[in-house]
Formats: structure tokens, sequence, C-alpha cells
């Protein structure tokens, strides 16, 4: 198990260097001159725009600008944002994207593993249910319902649930977000005395914070929930099947217990690979969402890094793409080794197909 567990985060590492070269050699083809972030690039001399290539660091070589990126990345530094640099005293100053970047991971992190958690306690119960009366009505509506709602664009159906749970019926926020932290005094003061007309009050605490990503949490659930409860429907079907279910029915174990203890616990293996082969796209489709209900997250973050009238934020691009990929790639390694605890013949299989790979050769 640990060799295969090594293996995996060899395979992570290479990866996510692959996608950090990928992302710099396309970000170096963009007809965009980062030296509008500090000079009027119409206005300035040439000898200021050179100043401020100069201290952004793109007169440099690109393997050098690269060398020096990934230097300060495995030091845990992203760098500087470009807009919010500046020169004072000799000294290069602004805002620090890791700290950006980290917040921002912080919202989207949470909205997709809430989005998650919400999905399976929905899927799952819906899947077995299904299984279990196969071809009945509720069955056929199940998956009739499923397959309209995996139609549906998450954008649209974000919107939707604003416009009537959230801003109609009032039953829910309809956009925001709260911190985990209950906010200080001083932070609501300035609010009040300084916060322009429609600005959302300070607000956090695991109850509002919990309210807020509620919608949200509900939008991402409803975009996936149909295609796991379909996995979940026919893999349960395949199980019920199996002769060692037909031996613990035999033997007089309650239905209920079947399905909980034998059932269940053999068809949920799938779930397990789907949610990793998903991670890549849940964080797109949080990205969406976060564009919708106003949520601060990494989809937000890129836009505005993509967006500015300057130029491209180069730091905040890379280190989205690298946060964004290091979690698909983790989320990965963690759902192997998830699996591989479910079922440890995964890494004598997966050496089986080695050897039979190199005898072929």
């Amino acid at each position: 198990m640990v060799g295969y567990a090594l293996r995996r985060v060899g395979i992570a590492i290479v990866l996510l260097w692959i996608l950090s070269v990928v992302t710099f050699v396309i970000y170096l083809k963009v007809p965009a001159d980062p030296a509008g972030f500090i000079v009027d690039i119409q206005k300035a001399t040439p000898a200021q725009v050179a100043q401020a290539h100069h201290i952004l660091g793109t007169d440099r070589p690109a393997v050098v600008q690269y060398e020096k990126y990934m230097v300060r990345l495995l030091h845990g530094d992203l760098g500087l944002s470009w807009p919010t640099v500046v020169f004072f005293n000799g000294q290069v100053r602004g805002a620090s994207v890791g700290q950006m970047v980290w917040k921002a991971a912080l919202v989207t992190g949470a909205l997709v593993l809430g989005g998650f958690v919400l999905l399976l306690l929905i899927a799952v119960p819906l899947g077995t249910f299904a299984a279990t009366r196969p071809r009945s009505l509720i069955d056929r509506l199940t998956l009739g319902l499923s397959v309209a709602a995996i139609s549906t664009h998450p954008l649209v159906v974000g919107l939707l649930l604003q416009l009537f749970v959230g801003n109609k019926w009032k039953l829910l926020p309809a956009s925001g977000y709260c911190t985990v932290s209950t906010p200080s005094k001083a932070s609501i003061t300035a609010w009040e005395r300084f916060a322009p007309t429609g600005t959302q009050k300070p607000c956090g605490g695991m109850g509002e914070w919990a309210w807020h990503l509620l919608l949200p949490w509900i939008t991402f659930a409803l975009f996936f929930v149909a295609l796991y409860m379909r996995i979940v429907r026919a893999r349960m079907l395949e199980v019920l099947e199996e002769p060692w279910v037909r031996t613990a029915r035999a033997k007089g174990a309650s239905e209920f217990r079947v399905i909980r203890v034998h059932v269940l616990r053999n068809a949920i293996a799938p779930i397990v690979t789907m949610t990793a082969m998903d991670a890549g796209m849940a964080i797109g489709i949080a990205m969406y969402i976060e564009t919708v209900f106003g949520l601060p997250g990494l989809g937000r973050t890129m836009i505005r890094a993509l967006a500015g009238l300057q130029g491209y934020d180069l730091p905040v691009i890379l280190a989205v793409t690298v946060v964004a990929a290091a979690a698909i790639i983790v989320l990965n390694l963690v759902a192997d080794i998830v699996l591989l605890a479910i079922d440890p013949t995964v890494a004598r299989r997966g050496r089986g197909m080695q050897k039979s790979l190199g005898r072929a050769s």
C-alpha cells in the first residue's frame, strides 16, 4: 500500500510540473504588455517602459522567469499581484498573491466539499431506493427528473434558484458570503460609517456561513445528483444479483441489513472513483456558481486577473491554475488511497497490469 501511494505521489508531482510549464508558455504567447500595470504605455517613454518591465521581472529570458517562479513556489511564495505593485524606497511592494489565492481557495473548497456532501446525501439514498424498486413508477420518475437536471447548465440552475428562492420567496440569501469567524466590532462600525449604499453588512459565524452557502450547495448538488444517482442504482442492481446476497437473505438477514451492510458497501467503490474523476469539473462548476452568487472564490479571482484593463495579472493566473490543479491531483490521490482501503486488490491489479505490459513489450 505504501509503494502504491508513493507511485501516485510521484505521478502527481510530475503532472503538476508539466501543467505549470504549459501554463507559463501559454501566457508568454498572450499579446499583452504587463508594463501597463505600472506606467501608461501610450504616454510613457521607452526608458520608463523598460524600468517597469525590470520591476516586474518580465525583461528577463523566459527560462529565467520560470526558474525564479518555481523557486518562489517551492518556498511558498506566489509573488505579488501586478496591479498592486509599487516601487517605494528601492523596494517592490504589493498585495501577496499567496494570501489572496489562499482565501479564495478556502471559499471554493467550502463550496465544492459542501456540495459533494449534499450530493451524496441525496444521490445515494435515491439510487438505493430506485434499485430496490426497479421499473416502478418512482424509479421511472426519479430517472426522468435526473435526466432533466443533468441537461440544465449550472449557471441556469443557479440563476433560477437565485431568482425564485432567494429574491422572490426570500427563503435563502440570494448572494453574498459570510466568513466562518465572527466579524469584529471595528469592521461593523467601519461598514456603518463608510460603506457605500448596497454594500453587504459584515457577517460571520458557522450559522451565517452555512446559511449563505446553502443555495450554492444546492445548485452544485443538483447538477451532479442525476449522474451519481444513476451510477448508484446501476451498481446496486448488479450487486443485488450476486450469489452472496441471496445467501445472506437465506440466512435470515433483514432486507435493511442486506442493503446497508452487504450491498451498499460493495456498490460504493465506483462513487469514490467518480468523485476523484469529477474533481476538475467540480472546480469548473464552482466557478460558475461563484459568479452567480457573488462568492469570493477562485473563479472570481481568475476572472478579475483576466479582465484587468492594464493586462493579465500573471502571478494570480499562475497561482490559481497551480492551486486548482494541485487540488484536483490531491483529490485523485486521496480517492486512490480510499479506494485501496475499500478494495485492497486495487494495488495488486495495478502491479499485475504493469507486469503484463512489461511482458508484452
